[in-house]
């Protein structure tokens, strides 16, 4: 009699192993099928599971994690190949300009026999090749920054040496633009940033002021008064009339407040320095006050 029962249980449990092995065989073949759909297909279709098992819950959650993600990575992939394309195109227009007048003042330097328009005409083919020269280097840069893998390393600075020492390497370009900088650093702020990019945003504030400031720049470096785990580069300048910066757009690709007026410039100096803001952990923002123009960085202090 007890052997009976045994065995009655035994095959009840086989029955029941069985039978579970071929529902999950089949909730893995369902599993499968949708995951093989999914990557055959362009769509944005997630697995679907309504088994009670947790296992295979936590599966169909795991592989619709990994399809999100992946989804994402593509999205940003494509984002930033369209960026690079539209870079490409929007500055084809400023190297072709510079281009087009050297072609025109080489033939001028030919056909002259003054020695001091040929010394003019010489010295304008200097200033446009240099203006070729950073607009390529601007390009080549700002493609390497909008690179969705890009990093900096991070250590701590003396942010008050390396913005002097920068600022120090303009003086020649602010007297040739008749403007004199009220500097007001204090010494020995450290931060947590990176050497080489906050001296090329500081390179790219400076041209800012250079290209569109009018009359008046000033640059602060002070403690944040509202945090004091942080530190606040304030660069100033007041603006032209006919140039008055949206500080809503001021850091989008190509923006320019005057496009009919031409300047050597290629319009993503700022975007290029919000980049590079963002790889160190601080913020920039643009304010306008009226009178004068401002762009706030904003780095981890230590």
């Amino acid at each position: 009699m007890i052997w009976q029962l045994l065995t009655i249980v035994l095959t009840v449990v086989c029955v029941a192993l069985v039978l579970m092995l071929v529902n999950n065989l089949s909730q893995i073949k369902n599993l499968r099928d949708q995951v093989h759909f999914i990557s055959r297909n362009d769509t944005n279709k997630r697995v679907s599971f309504y088994g009670k098992s947790r296992t295979m819950s936590r599966l169909a959650k795991d592989i619709n994690y990994i399809i999100d993600t992946t989804s994402a990575k593509e999205q940003e992939v494509l984002k930033q190949d369209k960026e690079i394309k539209d870079t490409l195109t929007n500055m084809s227009h400023d190297i072709r300009t510079p281009l087009t007048s050297l072609k025109g003042y080489f033939e001028l330097l030919e056909g002259s026999e003054d020695p001091e328009e040929q010394a003019r005409y010489r010295r304008i083919i200097s200033e446009r090749i240099d203006s070729l020269g950073e607009i390529l280097e601007m390009m080549f840069f700002y493609t390497k920054v909008s690179n969705v893998n890009y990093q900096v390393q991070l250590e701590s600075l003396n942010i008050s040496e390396i913005i002097m020492h920068t600022l120090f390497s303009y003086f020649d370009d602010f007297e040739n633009a008749g403007l004199t900088p009220n500097i007001d650093i204090d010494e020995n702020l450290t931060v947590i940033g990176n050497e080489q990019s906050i001296k090329r945003i500081m390179q790219n504030l400076v041209k800012n002021c250079l290209v569109h400031g009018d009359s008046k720049v000033e640059i602060k470096l002070k403690p944040s008064v509202t945090d004091d785990k942080n530190v606040l580069l304030t660069v100033s300048n007041g603006v032209r009339e006919n140039d008055i910066p949206d500080p809503e757009k001021v850091f989008d690709r190509f923006y320019k407040a005057d496009n009919s007026r031409h300047v050597s410039s290629s319009g993503i100096g700022l975007s290029v320095a919000k980049k590079l803001t963002e790889a160190m952990n601080g913020k920039i923002r643009a304010e306008y006050d009226g009178e004068m123009f401002s762009i706030v960085l904003e780095l981890p202090a230590i």
